[in-house]
C-alpha cells in the first residue's frame, strides 16, 4: 500500500509581504513554505505510515527551487518526492495544477487500497 499526498510551496506570510503594481503578490521577493494544511496530510500519512508501513509519496508541481520544500518534507520521513516542473507549467490555475497533478498520481501508479492525500485548503489562493 502507498499513500500519495499533494504538497504546495507558498509564500510566506509571516514574513514581508511584496506585491507588484497591479496588486498581486510579487512571489519572487518572498521566501516560501510548505503549504501548513498540506504538512497536516503529510503527518496524517506517516501517521499511517507508522502504523501499517506503507510508503508514502509525495509530489509537487513548481518550479525547481521547491526540491528544496521536498527535501524538508523528506526529513520528516517520506520515502520518495516527486517535482513535476517545466516552463509549460507557469502560470497554471488550479484546475489546470489539479490535472497536472493527476497525471502526475497516474504517473507513480495507484492501485485498490493506495491512499490519495491532501490538504484542506492553500494559504495563498
Amino acid at each position: 500500500m502507498k499513500i500519495i499526498v499533494c504538497v504546495k510551496q507558498v509564500p510566506d506570510t509571516s514574513g514581508k509581504i511584496a506585491t507588484n503594481p497591479d496588486g498581486t503578490l510579487n512571489r519572487a521577493s518572498m521566501q516560501t513554505i510548505t503549504n501548513p494544511d498540506d504538512l497536516n496530510a503529510v503527518e496524517a500519512a506517516l501517521t499511517l505510515k507508522d502504523q501499517t508501513g506503507c510508503e508514502v509519496i509525495v509530489v509537487t508541481m513548481g518550479p525547481p527551487p521547491a526540491e528544496g520544500m521536498l527535501r524538508e518534507v523528506m526529513a520528516r520521513g517520506v520515502d520518495k518526492a516527486v517535482l513535476v516542473s517545466g516552463r509549460e507549467f507557469g502560470g497554471s490555475d488550479t484546475y489546470a495544477t489539479s490535472q497536472i497533478l493527476a497525471a502526475a498520481v497516474d504517473h507513480i501508479g495507484i492501485e485498490k487500497d493506495d491512499i490519495v492525500m491532501c490538504g484542506r485548503q492553500a494559504i495563498d489562493g
